[in-house]
């Protein structure tokens, strides 16, 4: 039955045989654009705990593959800290104020989501945040994504971008 209604609504999409390659959906403080290597958000200084929650874990609902590389510099007690809460440590070195670390987050570990939403809302009580997140996602799956995420009464569809269709001449043989 699922499979049934996504293609349903995936209609509404596909019109005209035309491939998705990009699809921008949000609200006045969120943007979520996919295409089919990346999602980037943008969360505003506005948007609540609870909105960014849903949108995080949604996208995690729809693929739990999704990934995020995070940079951080801490000294190196607090590597564990980030191990702890369910990062993955892809390499570390010694750096002015400590070490600069990169840690990869997936989407399928949900207390390491958990953790990635709080840290979202300390940094917006500076300025909006914006990152990008890693994924395979087809045309399909970003639908599938804006399936998840209109569930929130806030979120449109602000922009879509169709794949340009290539036409090749075909040389006719008797011409030669």
């Amino acid at each position: 039955m699922t499979e049934t209604m996504y293609a349903k609504e995936a209609a509404d999409f596909l019109t005209d045989g035309r491939e998705i390659s990009l699809m921008e959906m949000g609200s006045e403080d969120i943007n979520v654009s996919c295409s089919q290597g990346k999602i980037n958000l943008w969360f505003g200084r506005q948007v609540s705990e609870t909105l960014i929650r849903r949108v995080i874990f949604g996208i995690s609902n729809v693929d739990p593959s999704v990934s995020h590389e995070l940079e951080v510099i801490c000294n190196f007690d607090t590597i564990s800290v980030y191990e702890s809460a369910g990062y993955t440590l892809i390499s570390y070195s010694r750096t002015k104020g400590g070490y600069r670390t990169i840690f990869k987050l997936s989407f399928s570990k949900k207390f390491a989501l958990d953790h990635f939403v709080k840290s979202i809302i300390d940094k917006l009580k500076e300025k909006g945040v914006k990152f990008t997140l890693h994924w395979d996602g087809s045309p399909g799956m970003m639908i599938h994504v804006y399936n998840e995420l209109k569930k929130l009464d806030e979120m449109k569809i602000k922009r879509i971008e169709y794949k340009a269709v290539e036409y090749k001449a075909v040389e006719d043989k008797e011409d030669k």
